[in-house]
Protein backbone atom coordinates (compact mmCIF):
# COMPACT_ATOMS: atom_id res chain seq x y z
CA UNK A 1 0.00 0.00 0.00
CA UNK A 2 1.79 3.31 -1.56
CA UNK A 3 1.44 5.71 1.82
CA UNK A 4 0.50 9.39 1.45
CA UNK A 5 2.63 12.48 0.62
CA UNK A 6 3.77 14.49 2.98
CA UNK A 7 3.76 18.26 2.01
CA UNK A 8 7.47 19.75 2.85
CA UNK A 9 8.64 23.47 3.30
CA UNK A 10 10.05 25.43 0.53
CA UNK A 11 13.41 24.73 1.95
CA UNK A 12 13.09 21.11 1.76
CA UNK A 13 11.93 21.26 -2.18
CA UNK A 14 14.99 23.98 -2.80
CA UNK A 15 17.45 21.48 -0.26
CA UNK A 16 16.18 18.21 -3.15
CA UNK A 17 16.25 20.36 -5.84
CA UNK A 18 19.75 21.61 -5.45
CA UNK A 19 21.06 18.23 -4.45
CA UNK A 20 19.21 16.53 -7.85
CA UNK A 21 21.44 18.83 -10.00
CA UNK A 22 24.49 18.29 -8.01
CA UNK A 23 24.11 14.34 -8.61
CA UNK A 24 24.18 15.17 -12.26
CA UNK A 25 20.65 14.22 -13.08
CA UNK A 26 19.34 15.96 -16.17
CA UNK A 27 16.92 18.48 -16.11
CA UNK A 28 14.22 16.58 -18.05
CA UNK A 29 14.52 13.60 -15.65
CA UNK A 30 14.88 15.87 -12.10
CA UNK A 31 10.89 15.43 -11.31
CA UNK A 32 12.01 11.24 -10.79
CA UNK A 33 14.02 12.10 -8.20
CA UNK A 34 11.00 13.94 -6.59
CA UNK A 35 8.55 11.14 -7.22
CA UNK A 36 11.31 8.81 -5.58
CA UNK A 37 11.38 10.71 -2.25
CA UNK A 38 7.55 11.73 -2.63
CA UNK A 39 7.70 15.27 -2.23
CA UNK A 40 4.83 16.58 -4.08
CA UNK A 41 5.36 19.69 -6.75
CA UNK A 42 2.95 22.07 -6.26
CA UNK A 43 3.64 24.43 -8.47
CA UNK A 44 5.68 22.76 -10.91
CA UNK A 45 9.13 22.24 -10.93
CA UNK A 46 9.35 24.94 -13.71
CA UNK A 47 8.24 27.58 -10.90
CA UNK A 48 11.18 26.53 -8.61
CA UNK A 49 13.74 26.19 -11.37
CA UNK A 50 12.65 29.55 -12.15
CA UNK A 51 12.74 30.89 -8.40
CA UNK A 52 16.11 29.11 -8.15
CA UNK A 53 17.54 30.55 -10.73
CA UNK A 54 16.74 34.29 -9.91
CA UNK A 55 18.25 33.48 -6.21
CA UNK A 56 21.04 32.91 -7.85
CA UNK A 57 21.14 29.30 -6.51
CA UNK A 58 21.18 27.52 -10.09
CA UNK A 59 22.41 28.65 -13.21
CA UNK A 60 22.45 27.03 -17.01
CA UNK A 61 25.54 25.50 -18.28
CA UNK A 62 27.19 26.91 -20.76
CA UNK A 63 28.68 23.99 -22.38
CA UNK A 64 24.76 23.03 -23.15
CA UNK A 65 22.59 23.80 -25.23
CA UNK A 66 19.66 26.49 -23.90
CA UNK A 67 17.87 27.16 -26.71
CA UNK A 68 14.91 24.83 -25.70
CA UNK A 69 14.11 23.90 -22.07
CA UNK A 70 14.70 20.25 -22.24
CA UNK A 71 18.08 20.64 -23.76
CA UNK A 72 19.72 23.18 -20.94
CA UNK A 73 21.13 22.20 -18.51
CA UNK A 74 21.89 23.20 -14.86
CA UNK A 75 24.27 23.74 -12.40
CA UNK A 76 24.61 24.43 -8.75
CA UNK A 77 26.32 28.26 -8.00
CA UNK A 78 28.86 28.41 -5.30
CA UNK A 79 26.47 31.17 -3.50
CA UNK A 80 23.99 28.01 -2.80
CA UNK A 81 25.83 26.36 0.02
CA UNK A 82 26.28 30.00 2.26
CA UNK A 83 22.33 30.45 1.28
CA UNK A 84 21.18 27.25 2.75
CA UNK A 85 23.32 28.41 5.86
CA UNK A 86 21.22 31.76 6.15
CA UNK A 87 18.34 32.22 8.99
CA UNK A 88 14.78 31.53 8.03
CA UNK A 89 13.63 35.18 7.83
CA UNK A 90 16.68 36.01 5.61
CA UNK A 91 16.04 33.15 2.72
CA UNK A 92 11.94 34.08 2.90
CA UNK A 93 12.87 37.79 1.77
CA UNK A 94 15.61 36.73 -0.56
CA UNK A 95 12.71 33.69 -1.72
CA UNK A 96 10.00 36.70 -2.08
CA UNK A 97 12.01 38.91 -4.39
CA UNK A 98 13.07 36.18 -6.50
CA UNK A 99 9.34 34.65 -7.08
CA UNK A 100 8.68 38.65 -7.50
CA UNK A 101 11.27 39.10 -10.40
CA UNK A 102 11.34 35.33 -11.80
CA UNK A 103 9.03 35.67 -14.71
CA UNK A 104 11.10 37.02 -18.41
CA UNK A 105 7.99 38.89 -19.18
CA UNK A 106 7.69 42.40 -17.71
CA UNK A 107 4.26 42.12 -17.25
CA UNK A 108 4.03 39.35 -15.13
CA UNK A 109 6.77 41.02 -12.75
CA UNK A 110 4.36 43.94 -12.62
CA UNK A 111 1.31 41.82 -12.23
CA UNK A 112 2.62 40.07 -9.19
CA UNK A 113 4.12 43.33 -7.43
CA UNK A 114 0.77 44.35 -7.97
CA UNK A 115 -0.51 41.50 -5.95
CA UNK A 116 2.07 41.96 -3.18
CA UNK A 117 0.81 45.64 -2.79
CA UNK A 118 -2.83 44.22 -2.32
CA UNK A 119 -2.68 41.36 0.20
CA UNK A 120 0.38 44.21 1.31
CA UNK A 121 -3.14 46.36 1.86
CA UNK A 122 -5.85 43.69 2.34
CA UNK A 123 -7.00 44.56 -1.06
CA UNK A 124 -9.80 42.70 -3.17
CA UNK A 125 -8.46 39.80 -4.77
CA UNK A 126 -9.74 39.05 -8.37
CA UNK A 127 -9.78 35.74 -9.60
CA UNK A 128 -6.59 35.88 -11.62
CA UNK A 129 -5.24 37.11 -8.08
CA UNK A 130 -6.06 33.53 -6.44
CA UNK A 131 -4.71 31.72 -9.48
CA UNK A 132 -1.53 33.19 -8.85
CA UNK A 133 -1.62 32.65 -5.11
CA UNK A 134 -0.23 29.05 -5.56
CA UNK A 135 3.85 30.36 -5.57
CA UNK A 136 3.19 32.22 -2.84
CA UNK A 137 1.30 29.17 -0.98
CA UNK A 138 4.37 26.94 -1.93
CA UNK A 139 6.62 29.30 0.14
CA UNK A 140 4.23 29.68 2.58
CA UNK A 141 2.96 33.06 2.94
CA UNK A 142 -0.66 32.31 2.14
CA UNK A 143 -3.31 29.55 3.05
CA UNK A 144 -6.72 29.20 1.53
CA UNK A 145 -6.23 33.02 -0.43
CA UNK A 146 -5.41 34.39 2.84
CA UNK A 147 -2.09 35.53 4.56
CA UNK A 148 -0.32 33.40 7.42
CA UNK A 149 1.36 35.19 10.31
CA UNK A 150 4.51 34.27 8.56
CA UNK A 151 3.28 36.05 5.53
CA UNK A 152 2.19 39.15 7.32
CA UNK A 153 5.45 39.21 8.90
CA UNK A 154 7.03 39.72 5.13
CA UNK A 155 4.29 41.29 3.07
CA UNK A 156 3.25 43.80 5.95
CA UNK A 157 6.10 45.70 6.84
CA UNK A 158 5.75 48.97 8.89
CA UNK A 159 7.68 50.66 6.45
CA UNK A 160 7.60 50.22 2.94
CA UNK A 161 11.28 49.03 1.78
CA UNK A 162 12.90 51.13 -0.62
CA UNK A 163 12.94 48.77 -3.97
CA UNK A 164 10.68 45.97 -2.98
CA UNK A 165 11.81 43.55 -0.51
CA UNK A 166 15.59 44.54 -1.05
CA UNK A 167 16.05 45.57 3.07
CA UNK A 168 15.59 42.41 4.76
CA UNK A 169 15.17 42.32 8.60
CA UNK A 170 12.07 44.81 8.62
CA UNK A 171 9.47 43.73 11.32
CA UNK A 172 5.68 43.33 10.15
CA UNK A 173 2.79 43.36 11.40
CA UNK A 174 2.51 39.61 11.56
CA UNK A 175 4.38 37.26 14.28
CA UNK A 176 7.12 34.80 13.41
CA UNK A 177 6.77 31.11 15.13
CA UNK A 178 8.80 30.22 18.41
CA UNK A 179 11.69 28.92 17.08
CA UNK A 180 11.97 25.24 17.52
CA UNK A 181 15.55 23.70 19.44
CA UNK A 182 17.46 22.36 16.97
CA UNK A 183 17.37 18.73 16.59
CA UNK A 184 19.98 16.30 17.09
CA UNK A 185 20.76 13.95 14.32
CA UNK A 186 19.96 10.24 15.22
CA UNK A 187 20.24 6.76 13.92
CA UNK A 188 16.83 4.81 14.09
CA UNK A 189 16.29 1.62 11.91
CA UNK A 190 19.20 1.84 10.39
CA UNK A 191 18.61 5.37 8.40
CA UNK A 192 20.34 8.60 9.51
CA UNK A 193 18.07 11.19 10.22
CA UNK A 194 18.44 14.67 10.77
CA UNK A 195 16.93 17.79 10.19
CA UNK A 196 17.60 20.13 6.74
CA UNK A 197 16.98 23.48 8.30
CA UNK A 198 19.28 22.34 11.45
CA UNK A 199 22.08 20.65 9.22
CA UNK A 200 21.93 21.53 6.04
CA UNK A 201 25.50 22.24 5.83
CA UNK A 202 26.18 18.87 7.35
CA UNK A 203 23.78 17.40 5.10
CA UNK A 204 24.91 19.15 1.90
CA UNK A 205 28.09 17.29 2.50
CA UNK A 206 26.52 14.00 3.23
CA UNK A 207 24.50 14.25 -0.20
CA UNK A 208 27.98 13.27 -2.40
CA UNK A 209 27.95 10.17 -0.84
CA UNK A 210 23.99 8.68 -0.04
CA UNK A 211 20.97 9.00 -1.74
CA UNK A 212 17.73 10.08 0.82
CA UNK A 213 14.94 8.09 1.15
CA UNK A 214 12.98 11.00 2.19
CA UNK A 215 14.41 15.09 2.86
CA UNK A 216 16.52 14.61 5.90
CA UNK A 217 16.28 10.51 5.74
CA UNK A 218 19.37 8.83 4.67
CA UNK A 219 19.14 4.51 5.25
CA UNK A 220 22.16 3.00 6.16
CA UNK A 221 21.02 -0.77 5.05
CA UNK A 222 23.90 -2.80 2.78
CA UNK A 223 21.41 -2.37 -0.42
CA UNK A 224 21.10 1.59 -0.23
CA UNK A 225 25.29 1.59 0.77
CA UNK A 226 25.79 0.36 -2.54
CA UNK A 227 25.20 3.39 -4.31
CA UNK A 228 27.65 5.43 -2.41
CA UNK A 229 31.05 6.82 -3.99
CA UNK A 230 34.03 7.99 -2.45
CA UNK A 231 36.29 7.24 0.61
CA UNK A 232 33.72 5.78 3.88
CA UNK A 233 36.11 6.63 6.16
CA UNK A 234 34.86 10.53 5.16
CA UNK A 235 30.68 9.63 4.94
CA UNK A 236 32.38 8.00 8.74
CA UNK A 237 33.72 11.00 9.91
CA UNK A 238 30.69 12.96 8.43
CA UNK A 239 27.77 10.56 10.52
CA UNK A 240 29.60 10.74 13.52
CA UNK A 241 30.62 14.72 13.38
CA UNK A 242 26.51 14.65 13.16
CA UNK A 243 25.63 12.42 16.02
CA UNK A 244 28.46 13.78 18.24
CA UNK A 245 29.64 10.35 19.33
CA UNK A 246 31.21 7.40 17.44
CA UNK A 247 29.21 5.52 15.19
CA UNK A 248 27.35 2.07 16.12
CA UNK A 249 29.92 -1.12 14.99
CA UNK A 250 27.19 -2.65 12.63
CA UNK A 251 26.61 0.83 10.91
CA UNK A 252 30.18 1.34 10.42
CA UNK A 253 30.97 -2.52 9.03
CA UNK A 254 28.07 -1.70 6.32
CA UNK A 255 30.03 1.36 5.47
CA UNK A 256 33.05 0.16 4.95
CA UNK A 257 31.33 -3.10 3.11
CA UNK A 258 33.69 -5.22 6.10
CA UNK A 259 32.36 -9.18 6.58
CA UNK A 260 29.84 -9.54 9.72
CA UNK A 261 28.84 -12.58 12.03
CA UNK A 262 25.89 -11.96 13.57
CA UNK A 263 25.63 -15.01 16.86
CA UNK A 264 21.69 -15.52 17.52
CA UNK A 265 21.27 -17.08 20.58
CA UNK A 266 18.17 -19.48 20.27
CA UNK A 267 16.78 -22.77 18.69
CA UNK A 268 16.43 -22.97 14.97
CA UNK A 269 13.18 -24.46 13.12
CA UNK A 270 13.38 -25.83 9.67
CA UNK A 271 9.80 -26.78 8.81
CA UNK A 272 9.33 -29.20 5.81
CA UNK A 273 8.04 -26.85 3.20
CA UNK A 274 7.93 -23.63 2.95
CA UNK A 275 3.74 -23.70 2.53
CA UNK A 276 3.58 -25.32 6.20
CA UNK A 277 5.53 -21.98 7.85
CA UNK A 278 2.88 -19.61 5.84
CA UNK A 279 0.25 -21.18 7.15
CA UNK A 280 1.12 -21.20 11.11
CA UNK A 281 2.38 -17.77 10.76
CA UNK A 282 -1.01 -16.81 10.47
CA UNK A 283 -1.92 -17.30 13.65
CA UNK A 284 -1.74 -15.37 16.13
CA UNK A 285 -0.95 -18.05 18.93
CA UNK A 286 2.08 -19.29 16.98
CA UNK A 287 3.27 -15.80 16.15
CA UNK A 288 3.93 -15.08 19.68
CA UNK A 289 6.61 -17.76 20.04
CA UNK A 290 8.93 -16.28 16.91
CA UNK A 291 11.80 -14.26 17.72
CA UNK A 292 13.15 -14.17 13.96
CA UNK A 293 12.21 -15.54 10.52
CA UNK A 294 15.20 -16.65 9.26
CA UNK A 295 13.97 -18.04 5.66
CA UNK A 296 11.08 -18.75 4.24
CA UNK A 297 11.39 -22.62 5.87
CA UNK A 298 13.08 -21.75 8.88
CA UNK A 299 12.94 -19.73 12.28
CA UNK A 300 14.59 -18.96 15.20
CA UNK A 301 12.51 -19.11 18.61
CA UNK A 302 14.69 -18.23 21.95
CA UNK A 303 15.46 -21.01 24.24
CA UNK A 304 12.94 -20.11 27.35
CA UNK A 305 9.91 -20.03 24.61
CA UNK A 306 11.03 -23.59 22.57
CA UNK A 307 9.33 -25.90 25.17
CA UNK A 308 6.11 -24.00 24.85
CA UNK A 309 6.52 -24.09 20.93
CA UNK A 310 7.14 -27.77 20.67
CA UNK A 311 4.35 -28.58 23.29
CA UNK A 312 1.77 -26.79 20.98
CA UNK A 313 3.09 -27.74 18.13
CA UNK A 314 3.12 -31.50 19.20
CA UNK A 315 -0.53 -31.03 20.23
CA UNK A 316 -1.62 -29.75 16.70
CA UNK A 317 -0.60 -32.91 15.07
CA UNK A 318 3.22 -31.32 13.90
CA UNK A 319 6.23 -33.96 14.29
CA UNK A 320 9.20 -32.21 15.70
CA UNK A 321 12.12 -34.28 16.23
CA UNK A 322 15.68 -33.52 16.57
CA UNK A 323 18.31 -32.96 13.36
CA UNK A 324 20.77 -34.94 15.52
CA UNK A 325 20.54 -38.69 17.14
CA UNK A 326 19.86 -37.94 21.07
CA UNK A 327 20.66 -40.70 23.21
CA UNK A 328 17.81 -41.96 26.41
CA UNK A 329 19.70 -40.16 29.26
CA UNK A 330 17.31 -42.16 31.91
CA UNK A 331 19.08 -44.79 33.99
CA UNK A 332 17.00 -48.49 35.35
CA UNK A 333 16.33 -48.53 38.52
CA UNK A 334 18.77 -51.69 39.69
CA UNK A 335 19.39 -52.46 43.38
CA UNK A 336 23.38 -51.88 42.32
CA UNK A 337 25.12 -48.85 41.14
CA UNK A 338 25.60 -48.86 36.89
CA UNK A 339 28.95 -48.90 35.65
CA UNK A 340 29.39 -47.58 32.27
CA UNK A 341 31.33 -49.85 30.16
CA UNK A 342 33.52 -48.27 27.39
CA UNK A 343 35.23 -50.61 24.96
CA UNK A 344 38.77 -50.60 24.96
CA UNK A 345 41.30 -50.62 21.86
CA UNK A 346 42.61 -53.79 21.48
CA UNK A 347 46.26 -53.87 18.97
CA UNK A 348 47.11 -51.08 16.69
CA UNK A 349 44.89 -48.28 15.74
CA UNK A 350 43.06 -46.87 12.96
CA UNK A 351 40.96 -43.95 12.06
CA UNK A 352 36.99 -44.47 12.85
CA UNK A 353 36.34 -42.52 9.88
CA UNK A 354 37.94 -45.20 7.46
CA UNK A 355 36.64 -48.44 9.86
CA UNK A 356 32.71 -46.76 8.94
CA UNK A 357 33.40 -46.04 5.23
CA UNK A 358 34.57 -49.73 5.10
CA UNK A 359 31.59 -50.94 6.15
CA UNK A 360 29.53 -48.31 4.54
CA UNK A 361 30.87 -49.52 1.50
CA UNK A 362 30.23 -53.54 2.54
CA UNK A 363 26.17 -52.17 3.53
CA UNK A 364 27.28 -54.16 7.11
CA UNK A 365 26.60 -53.35 10.16
CA UNK A 366 29.16 -52.38 13.51
CA UNK A 367 28.79 -51.64 17.04
CA UNK A 368 29.38 -48.65 18.35
CA UNK A 369 29.23 -46.64 21.44
CA UNK A 370 27.33 -42.85 21.34
CA UNK A 371 27.47 -40.24 24.18
CA UNK A 372 24.68 -37.37 23.11
CA UNK A 373 25.96 -34.16 25.30
CA UNK A 374 25.03 -34.52 28.73
CA UNK A 375 23.71 -38.30 28.94
CA UNK A 376 26.40 -41.82 29.20
CA UNK A 377 27.29 -43.66 26.18
CA UNK A 378 25.10 -45.87 25.24
CA UNK A 379 25.51 -48.80 23.03
CA UNK A 380 24.26 -48.72 19.41
CA UNK A 381 24.31 -51.28 15.96
CA UNK A 382 24.38 -48.94 12.98
CA UNK A 383 24.48 -49.33 9.42
CA UNK A 384 26.29 -46.53 7.90
CA UNK A 385 23.90 -44.96 4.54
CA UNK A 386 26.05 -41.68 4.23
CA UNK A 387 29.15 -39.64 5.85
CA UNK A 388 28.80 -35.78 5.36
CA UNK A 389 30.18 -32.52 6.44
CA UNK A 390 28.05 -29.38 8.14
CA UNK A 391 29.24 -26.49 10.31
CA UNK A 392 32.71 -27.78 10.36
CA UNK A 393 31.87 -31.23 11.73
CA UNK A 394 31.57 -34.93 9.91
CA UNK A 395 27.75 -36.53 10.30
CA UNK A 396 27.22 -40.13 9.85
CA UNK A 397 23.45 -40.97 8.37
CA UNK A 398 22.96 -44.17 9.40
CA UNK A 399 20.07 -46.84 9.77
CA UNK A 400 19.95 -47.91 13.69
CA UNK A 401 19.01 -51.22 14.31
CA UNK A 402 18.69 -50.73 18.35
CA UNK A 403 16.17 -47.84 17.58
CA UNK A 404 14.73 -49.31 14.66
CA UNK A 405 14.63 -46.33 12.56
CA UNK A 406 17.30 -43.46 10.67
CA UNK A 407 19.09 -41.52 12.62
CA UNK A 408 22.31 -39.31 12.31
CA UNK A 409 25.33 -39.61 14.63
CA UNK A 410 28.05 -36.63 15.13
CA UNK A 411 31.57 -38.39 14.01
CA UNK A 412 33.52 -37.05 17.23
CA UNK A 413 30.96 -38.50 19.84
CA UNK A 414 30.98 -41.82 18.67
CA UNK A 415 34.03 -44.76 19.89
CA UNK A 416 34.57 -47.17 17.44
CA UNK A 417 36.66 -50.17 19.23
CA UNK A 418 40.20 -50.25 18.23
CA UNK A 419 39.90 -46.89 16.11
CA UNK A 420 41.23 -42.93 17.29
Amino acid sequence: MRTESVTYPAIYIIFTLLNAIRRGIERKNLWREFRRQQIPLKPRLSFWIAVCREAGLVKDDAGYDTSTALGARLRVTSYARRWLNKTPEEQAFHLIESWQNAPKNHRVRMFRRKLLWKLKYDKPLTSKDLGALNGLEALGLVTGGKMTKWGRFFINPARTAKKGFEACGVKGEGELPTPKTAQPCKIQEEQFIASIPDHADLLWDIERYLRPKSPGTYPLTKRALQFQSGNPDELIELLERGLGRPLPGQIKALVLNQPSIRIADGVVLEFSSPSELRQLRRQPAFRKYIGEFLSPQRILVSREKAKGLFQMLTRRGVYVHWNEEQTDGSQKRTRFPQKQQVLQPIGKQVPKLEIIEEYKKLGQALEVWYRAPGCPAEKRRITPLLIEERGGQTYVIAYCQTRRAQRTFRLDRMEVPGTW
